[in-house]
């Protein structure tokens, strides 16, 4: 068995991206996450071509290696997804517990924080990872920014324990809540309408809940 590297020029013929095939039925083809520059306009864009080449080499044969491993029970060490957004959603699937989402929570406002659907390991940085929890922390109130992050921080950790990082890095940065809850003054209409239809047998308290609410 081999596997092949087939380019294919993206539309504008700016670009040329690559797959990986080894057959031709299901799931035996796969993106490479990779492309080059079909013109390149200076040094640094050749040289970027030179290194992905050499990386879909690399990749390749990291291919070749997975196929062979297949049936043995041995798991080849260089084992890996290209794309980190892949090995998150892999390990929510695989650890998910029923009645909490925090961990598929997490993974969703990743990818709406990353903005891309490629995300290679190697840019998986501790900086990024500070700036992902800054995120939560501007978005979210209470204890789900904590929340969050620690279920990041726990994707981030298997993934080092997998050899996708040399150290961890996530570890230094600790999952905070978010005390800076603002309370509700005031009521919208749409809620004080609602609590107005709300049944309760108690009339004196009914109306004075709504007089401390300010909606009136």
């Amino acid at each position: 068995m081999d596997v092949k590297i087939t380019p294919r020029i993206t539309r504008n013929g700016e670009k040329i991206q690559y797959t990986y095939e080894w057959g031709k039925g299901t799931g035996q083809r796969v993106a490479s996450g990779i492309f080059t520059f079909s013109h390149p306009a200076n040094a640094i864009q050749r040289q970027y071509n030179k290194e992905a080449l050499r990386l879909l080499e690399v990749k390749r044969c990291q291919l070749l290696l997975d196929q062979q491993a297949i049936g043995s029970g041995a798991l080849p060490h260089m084992r890996f997804k290209a794309n980190f957004l892949d090995f998150y959603a892999e390990y929510v699937h695989h650890n998910r517990q029923r009645g909490n989402r925090h961990l598929e929570a997490s993974y969703t406002q990743f990818k709406i924080f990353i903005r891309k659907k490629y995300l290679p390991p190697i840019e998986v940085t501790e900086a990024l990872s500070a700036r992902f929890r800054k995120y939560l922390l501007d978005k979210f109130n209470g204890d789900t920014p904590a929340n969050y992050f620690s279920r990041y921080k726990n994707v981030i950790k298997a993934a080092t324990k997998q050899g996708y990082f040399k150290y961890d890095p996530a570890t230094d940065l600790p999952a905070i809540s978010n005390s800076n809850h603002v309370r509700k003054e005031h009521l919208e209409a749409e809620e004080y309408i609602t609590l107005l239809k709300a049944p309760c047998t108690n009339e004196e308290v009914r109306e004075a809940f709504i007089v401390n609410s300010g909606a009136c």
